[in-house]
């Protein structure tokens, strides 16, 4: 007999796997029940912009007999995973009608571990963003409350796994872009390590080395368990992130060491929390503290207004090379016919700058990066917030906007605790620990030295058991 709806709803992958692997489901009715979850609830949320039924039904022909996430569905956001055969658009316009020839390798790790791909999610022109609104496909709206943001740019994946949809999903992280839209969503969101997980064939680093790859999920032990079949060199690729000393999955059963902590409250910027942020950080300071964590007041040591110019001339430059790339190979003018007017207005700067100011850009991304390092030598982790405010309106950074430099300025004010993690290549993970008064999800941020994505594992079990969320259902789900 199947389990029953409900179940597969409260179920995270691990779960099914085990059902799946005790005879209790099939692999094609966990798929089947994926695609009904989808057909109920997206007409509400936009998170899934294609369902990939002809596709799935290939993948349950062919899946590996003893994989350990053998028929678990899952969804991948429509840029760099790419999948041989299947329309991809990268939130663009001017991309659509896109076909790629060839799997990710990602995409080959996550069907040799049993998984089935069975759609792909929203997300803004060439992820840059951290809201989810492409003029391409529309708003994704957040299932705990539709006038607000699911995040961004992973905010599809997001959404569709917080609404029940699939217990999985890709996404990127380039300046927050998977911890924000699971601090929106009520999601664990794990950024691992530059290095960590693949992003070939397509490019050898995306934005210059800021971008990691992974999956949002409900469980702390479904994101250790992936980490652990995706973690592995990628041939040729520019980067290895240092070998693990374990299994993921056995560290996040575990508690870890008393930690020293460092609490980092202020971002170096004028930027006030939200007092709902401020106690929610509060809270989870002493919540660490209860475990047996030693939590100190910390502070960034390096210039956060340098470090956004720098990540503006980058993201600039990479944004000039994608605008440019798909109008050459589509024959479409780089105009407002087929690409957001705020990227519009970012290729044009990336287009003006000289290779020094780019060079000197990434320069300042590597002294930002080493001084964080020597921060983090008298910390085991750090502590700060996702988001400085709460899930932000749905209208809030519309690309449709021609003021792209006020774009800009939004987006660096938005990620102004996250973007210190990428420029160091370090691992960092949002734990929806809070909530405010009114149930909304409030992420919390924990960063790590370079290479100890297991620290991080660790802690996040720990919370999890000490303050489960696995119960919390927005009003909009499956």
């Amino acid at each position: 007999m199947p389990i029953p709806d409900s179940d597969y709803l409260q179920a995270d992958a691990t779960a099914l796997a085990a059902a799946i692997r005790a005879g209790r489901l099939t692999p094609a009715e966990a798929v089947a029940q994926a695609f009904a979850a989808i057909d109920r609830v997206n007409p509400q949320l936009n998170a899934v912009i294609l369902t990939m039924r002809d596709e799935a039904e290939a993948q349950l022909r062919e899946l590996p007999a003893d994989a350990p996430l053998r028929g678990v569905p899952m969804l991948l956001k429509d840029d760099c995973p790419t999948y041989a055969g299947t329309p991809m658009s990268f939130g663009c316009r001017a991309a659509v009608g896109y076909t790629p020839a060839h799997d990710h390798e990602l995409v080959r790790r996550y069907k040799a571990a049993g998984l089935v791909i069975v759609g792909k999610t929203n997300l803004p022109e060439f992820s840059a963003n951290i809201h989810t609104a492409p003029t391409l496909h529309g708003a994704t709206l957040n299932p705990w409350d539709a006038r607000r943001s699911p995040g961004g740019s992973s905010g599809g994946a997001a959404a569709a796994v917080a609404a029940r949809m699939v217990p999985l999903a890709y996404g990127n992280d380039g300046a927050g872009s998977i911890r924000i839209p699971a601090a929106c969503t009520g999601l664990f969101g794990l950024r691992p390590s530059r290095g960590r997980v693949p992003c070939g064939p397509v490019s050898s680093e995306n934005w210059g080395g800021l971008v990691s790859h992974h999956v949002l999920t409900r469980s702390v032990r479904d994101s250790a368990l992936l980490l652990d079949l995706t973690d592995a060199p990628e041939p040729g690729a520019l980067y290895a992130a240092p070998a693990k000393s374990g299994a993921y999955a056995e560290a996040a059963g575990r508690d870890p060491r008393a930690l020293r902590i460092g609490l980092i409250t202020q971002p170096g910027l004028d930027i006030t929390l939200d007092p709902a942020v401020a106690a929610a950080l509060d809270d989870a300071a002493t919540l660490c503290r209860q475990l047996g964590h030693r939590v100190e007041p910390a502070a960034f040591n390096f210039d956060q207004a340098a470090l956004a110019d720098a990540y503006l001339r980058i993201v600039a430059a990479y944004t000039a090379l994608e605008v440019d790339a798909i109008a050459a190979d589509t024959g479409r003018p780089a105009d407002a016919s087929g690409f957001e007017p705020a990227n519009l207005g970012l290729a044009e700067y990336g287009r003006s700058l000289s290779a020094p100011a780019l060079l000197a850009a990434r320069n300042t991304a590597n002294a930002i990066a080493r001084s964080l390092g020597r921060l983090m030598a008298d910390y085991d982790v750090l502590l700060t917030p996702v988001l400085p405010t709460l899930p932000p309106p749905v209208t809030a950074l519309d690309v449709r906007s021609s003021d792209w430099r006020a774009f800009a300025d939004e987006f660096m004010r938005g990620t102004v605790f996250t973007r210190p993690a990428n420029a160091a290549g370090v691992p960092a993970m949002s734990v929806p620990l809070c909530r405010d008064a009114s149930g909304l999800p409030i992420g919390i941020q924990f960063m790590a030295p370079y290479g100890d994505d297991t620290t991080l594992i660790e802690l996040a079990g720990q919370l999890e058991r000490a303050r489960p969320w696995a119960d919390r259902l927005p009003p909009v789900h499956a």
